[in-house]
């Protein structure tokens, strides 16, 4: 199984990034500064003691309106905690009311020494260091779900073990074909209570998650391979290259050649 973590460090560099593409669930912690960050089209104000959180299927970018900015930036694979662990969901599900930005300024020295705890270990690379970054992303996302202003029942709708099965599905076998029918028997549940449970608990159409599923591992074969785009369209259960060339460009503002040079230049 890979690494849990992809990267984890602290950083003071003030210069502006254009929105971009990590094949990572990412957690953005502001220790010192303002920025402005926008998320799939949506703006926030974030300041000292937010922490943002960033699934790999949303295009973001920061403005820094601050002369300092200071933060942690913490980046998680998404094949790396296996069986979708329900604590994880956290870096990608949206539902109702959800919002990347959470306010832990009222633990902003707890939060801090836990980042500087898990950076430490993922330096180390000592014995069972796997096992202890497991542990401290853990309980990060632990803390990180007491902070929510509305945590009663993000874990306990009706489903939500059957929709992380069907999340879990989507995310090893995007390339395969689906319908809402086939999945609606193999699930024993009736088409409708699936796109219910699935929107409420996701945030999103079951049909749209497995298309940001492909999207996002088409945009990691392009920034990481040299794969023809017929070969990306095969490997990501796109029906042909017009198709997926016509959807990419609506959902990215540039088609997948675009987006390649810019992520190789």
């Amino acid at each position: 199984m890979p690494s849990l973590i992809h990267s984890v460090y602290f950083s003071d560099n003030i210069e502006k990034t254009s929105a971009h593409h990590h094949d990572c669930h990412q957690i953005l912690f502001i220790t010192k500064g303002i920025v402005e960050i926008s998320v799939n089209n949506e703006t926030h104000i974030a300041k000292s003691g937010d922490i943002i959180i960033l699934s790999r299927y949303e295009n973001h970018s920061v403005n820094i309106l601050s002369a300092e900015y200071e933060r942690y930036i913490l980046r998680v694979r998404p094949q790396g905690y296996g069986d979708y662990n329900k604590i994880y969901s956290l870096l990608f599900n949206r539902p109702q009311g959800f919002n990347n930005l959470i306010d832990v300024s009222g633990n902003i020295n707890g939060f801090k020494a836990l980042f500087d705890l898990i950076i430490e270990e993922y330096n180390s690379k000592d014995s069972l260091f796997e096992e202890m970054l497991h542990s401290l992303v853990n309980k990060l996302l632990i803390m990180l779900y007491r902070s929510l202003p509305r945590n009663d029942n993000y874990f306990d709708n009706q489903g939500f073990e059957l929709i992380l099965k069907l999340q879990k599905e989507f995310e090893e076998n995007y390339s395969l074909y689906y319908s809402l029918e086939d999945l609606a028997k193999q699930y024993n549940i009736s088409v409708s209570s699936l796109s219910h449970q699935f929107k409420k608990i996701t945030g999103m159409s079951v049909m749209d998650y497995l298309l940001s599923c492909r999207i996002a591992s088409a945009k990691n074969f392009l920034a990481k391979t040299n794969l023809s785009i017929s070969e990306i369209v095969e490997l990501c259960g796109f029906s042909d290259n017009s198709n997926f060339s016509r959807t990419f460009k609506k959902l990215n503002g540039m088609t997948p050649t675009e987006f390649r040079k810019k992520e190789k230049s």
